[in-house]
C-alpha cells in the first residue's frame, strides 16, 4: 500500500511540473510574441519628414515645410553658395521625390527616411548625401554664414564633395550677379495707401520680398532671350524666379537695375542708397527716370516713422507735374511779352 501511494505521489508531481513548465512556457512564448508585436509596430510606424536636416560635414542642410515646399542649402569653398528652392511630395512608405528649383539639378531626387537619418540620392549631376534631423527648427542662413566661417579658417581643404553638380550653362547666362555689400541685408519699406510695412531681404544673389524671389544672374549682352524662348518652350521653366542684373548711371547715380530675366519691357527696378535722417537707406525706383518707388529702412520703427516723407533730394514721379506746369508758367510768360 505504502508503495503505490508513494508512486502515486511520484506521477502526481511529475504531471504538476508539466503543468507548470507548461505554463511558464505559455508566459515566455506570449511575451516574445507580444515584444516582437511592438518591435514590428515601431518599425513600421512612418516618420514625417517635416523638419530640417544637416550634413555638417559637407555643409549642406535641407528643410522640409508641411505644404510640401522646402529649401536647400549648401555652402560651397569654392563657388558661389547653393539657395534652391523645393517642393516634396511622399511617393511611399517613407520615401519621397523631390524637385529642385534649380536648372542645374535636370531630374528630381530621391529621398529615403530612417529614423532620423536622411538620405537623398540622384543621377550624375547629384551625388548621394545623407543628413541627419536636428532637434529644433534650423536658421538655413545662418548655418551657410556658419560654414563659410569654417572654410575661411581652416586649412583642410574638402576632398570629397558629395553634392557635385554639373557645370553646363543656360545660354545667354553668364553666372550670378554679386550684389554689393552696402545693398546687401534686411530693408523696411512702408505701404503709405495701407499703412503697413514689408520686409525685402537683399542677399548676395537674391532678392527676397514678400511672395516673391530674385536669382540674380548676368546676361550677355549679344543674346537674342525673345527669339531664343520662343524657339525652345522649356527656357521659361529654366530660368524661372531669374533675374538679369547691370550697373547702370542714372541721373549721375550709380544703380543697380534688376529685370526679369525675359523682361521685353519696361525698365525694371533700380536700387541705390541715399542719406536721409543720418542714416543710410535703400532707394527702389522704377520707370524711364528711376522715379523713387519706395524707400527702405534698417529697421521697422524708422520705416513706419518716415514711411511718407518725401526728400527733397530724391527724385519722385510727382517732380513731372512740378516741371510741366513751371514750364507752363514759363511759357505764359513769354506769350505775355
Amino acid at each position: 500500500m505504502k508503495n503505490r501511494v508513494f508512486i502515486f505521489l511520484l506521477v502526481g508531481s511529475a504531471v504538476l511540473a508539466m503543468a507548470g513548465c507548461q505554463s511558464r512556457y505559455k508566459q515566455e512564448k506570449g511575451s516574445n510574441e507580444q515584444a516582437k508585436i511592438i518591435k514590428q509596430s515601431i518599425t513600421n510606424k512612418n516618420v514625417s519628414i517635416v523638419g530640417s536636416y544637416c550634413d555638417d560635414t559637407d555643409g549642406a542642410a535641407i528643410a522640409f515645410n508641411s505644404d510640401h515646399t522646402g529649401r536647400y542649402v549648401y555652402a560651397d569653398p569654392k563657388n558661389s553658395d547653393t539657395d534652391d528652392r523645393l517642393t516634396w511630395k511622399k511617393t511611399g512608405k517613407n520615401t519621397y521625390i523631390i524637385r529642385l528649383n534649380d536648372n542645374d539639378v535636370n531630374s528630381a531626387l530621391t529621398a529615403k527616411l530612417t529614423g532620423s537619418t536622411l538620405v537623398i540620392s540622384g543621377d550624375d549631376d547629384w551625388n548621394t548625401e545623407t543628413f541627419n534631423k536636428t532637434k529644433n527648427k534650423l536658421n538655413l542662413d545662418d548655418f551657410l554664414s556658419s560654414k563659410k566661417v569654417e572654410s575661411s579658417t581652416s586649412s583642410k581643404a574638402k576632398n570629397n564633395v558629395k553634392n557635385s553638380k554639373s557645370t553646363n550653362s543656360v545660354p545667354g547666362d553668364e553666372g550670378l550677379f554679386d550684389m554689393p555689400n552696402e545693398l546687401r541685408g534686411t530693408w523696411y519699406l512702408a505701404n503709405e495707401s495701407e499703412g503697413s510695412v514689408s520686409k525685402l531681404i537683399i542677399d548676395k544673389n537674391t532678392i527676397t520680398g514678400e511672395g516673391f524671389i530674385e536669382k540674380l544672374h548676368k546676361m550677355n549682352k549679344n543674346f537674342d532671350f525673345t527669339s531664343y524662348a520662343q524657339n525652345h518652350p522649356s527656357y521659361q521653366d529654366m530660368t524661372k524666379d531669374w533675374a538679369r542684373v547691370v550697373v547702370l548711371s542714372e541721373n549721375g547715380e550709380s544703380k543697380v537695375n534688376v529685370r526679369g530675366w525675359l523682361q521685353s519691357a519696361g525698365a525694371g527696378e533700380y536700387y541705390n542708397l541715399a542719406t536721409e535722417h543720418g542714416q543710410k537707406v535703400l532707394v527702389i525706383g522704377g520707370g524711364a527716370e528711376a522715379w523713387v518707388d519706395g524707400i527702405g529702412w534698417r529697421n521697422k520703427t524708422d520705416a513706419e516713422k518716415y514711411g511718407k516723407e518725401k526728400f527733397s533730394d530724391l527724385h519722385y514721379r510727382e517732380d513731372i507735374s512740378l516741371e510741366n506746369n513751371d514750364d507752363s508758367d514759363s511759357a505764359a510768360t513769354n506769350d505775355e511779352d
